[in-house]
């Protein structure tokens, strides 16, 4: 893993809760934050894959919608 993408370890490693990935017809899905109700934006692409890799190895919730 990178260091771009383990920046982003707060999303798998249960450090903040809440972060889930949203399925959408655009790419990979949105990551998002049920509990503050905020979306992330990573707008380097590569990285952004390799988050959302990340993020579905380490079990991460995928959902069809904002629960």
């Amino acid at each position: 893993m990178t260091g771009e993408v383990a920046e982003y370890h707060y999303l798998w490693d249960g450090s903040e809760e809440g972060w889930v990935v949203l399925r959408t017809k655009a790419l990979l899905g949105t990551i998002f934050n049920t509990n503050t109700r905020m979306a992330l934006l990573i707008e380097d692409n590569a990285v952004y894959v390799r988050v959302i890799e990340q993020m579905r190895t380490h079990g991460c919730p995928f959902l069809d919608s904002i629960p």
